[in-house]
């Protein structure tokens, strides 16, 4: 067959130059070309030709498929390189996201720093640090909607678009706190508030119609991933389940008899509540320590806490104060630095540290 055909071929080229030869050389020509395919068609109809023909077409087959496997294994190594690729990348990325996050972490202020001092501190790393006015206004939104055990991250102003005084926002390890208008609430910032800007190294995020801008982006990142691991380090730890049992307050006495049991809590196993209308400014007193209790409708004063620790300080005692209403930010200010520790309790006799000295006091019980 493979003769044949090459006869048939050489027969036809002969045809075709004949043609513009002469009439013999193109008649010889068209009786071979003739001739060879039509042997080729009836040896086509035998046994071995069929076989032959089967034969190639087999090995068309064949070659088809090595080279549809070759393809395919070479596409199966090309995403496998790609996806190789791409998990390298996103682990060099985790890497360098956890070295950033352990970074601003370790350089934050310790939990339990005053709030001004966290403040100060967020602002110099902006290009505002010079700006008291914001220093006061983000100390203002702390007291309101920061507890003292939070870790401030960063501070932050929204984009005004001609809106007038921009809002403000503190993100915390346990979330956010927002100050716009004169209104300010808490805000627990979630994945899809987060965009960015691919052609600038800006991130934004979306408080309702607010917009807070970050720049470099890697700035609202780093604090964002740093808010998931300074809250699991701060999570509540197994020995809570061991704080006094809530005590309805009902009226002073059981408030008193509430903050006897937390004291006890606290490490000052001693501690009792004195006797009713002869306390001589104390409310409860042990060995090493005195308390007031206050369950008022307004905020406990500085000069309220400066009495309470003038007490403390004739008996060499430390202070210990517990409100259900609060304090003023006097109060709060001159007992961080007297080391007077604040509390105010709700209505179950359960205790918040509102300073650093009492957050101290609390962490300590918590890990014995």
């Amino acid at each position: 067959m493979g003769l044949l055909g090459c006869v048939a071929v050489i027969a036809l080229l002969v045809l075709i130059v004949g043609a513009f030869v002469s009439d013999v050389v193109w008649g010889s020509a068209t009786v071979v070309f003739l001739l060879a395919l039509s042997i080729a068609l009836l040896l086509g109809k035998t046994p071995a030709g069929r076989r032959n023909a089967a034969r190639d077409e087999r090995d068309v087959a064949r070659r088809t498929l090595e080279q549809a496997q070759a393809a395919a294994e070479a596409e199966r190594e090309r995403q496998a390189a790609a996806a190789a690729l791409e998990k390298r990348r996103a682990r060099e990325a985790a890497r360098a996201m956890r070295r950033a996050v352990r970074e601003l972490l370790d350089d934050l202020p310790p939990r339990g720093t005053p709030q001004d001092e966290a403040i100060a501190y967020c602002l110099e790393k902006t290009l505002r640090a010079r700006d008291p006015r914001l220093q006061a206004e983000a100390e203002r939104l702390a007291r309101r909607h920061v507890a003292v055990d939070e870790r401030i991250l960063c501070v932050e102003q929204s984009v005004t678009e001609g809106r007038g005084r921009p809002a403000l926002l503190i993100l915390t390890d346990r979330g956010a706190a927002v100050s716009d208008k004169g209104v300010s609430y808490r805000y627990d910032p979630q994945p899809e508030d987060v965009w960015e800007m691919p052609e600038m190294p800006l991130g934004h995020l979306r408080v309702g119609e607010l917009t807070f801008q970050f720049a470099p982006y890697s700035r609202l990142r780093v604090a964002l991933a740093a808010r998931e691991k300074a809250a699991a380090q701060t999570a509540p730890r197994a020995a809570a389940v061991h704080r006094p049992a809530q005590r309805l307050i009902r009226d002073a006495r059981d408030a008193e008899l509430a903050a006897v049991d937390w004291m006890r809590y606290l490490g000052f196993t001693d501690a009792a509540a004195t006797p009713v209308g002869a306390d001589g400014g104390t409310d409860v007193i042990a060995e090493r320590a005195v308390a007031q209790v206050k369950k008022e409708g307004s905020r406990t004063t500085r000069p309220t806490v400066q009495q309470l620790h003038g007490v403390a300080t004739a008996k060499q005692r430390a202070a210990l104060f517990f409100s259900m209403a609060g304090y003023t930010p006097p109060a709060i200010a001159w007992a961080t630095q007297q080391d007077v520790a604040l509390f105010q309790y709700d209505l179950q006799g359960t205790p918040q540290p509102i300073n650093p000295p009492a957050l101290r006091l609390l962490d300590a019980a918590d890990k014995h």
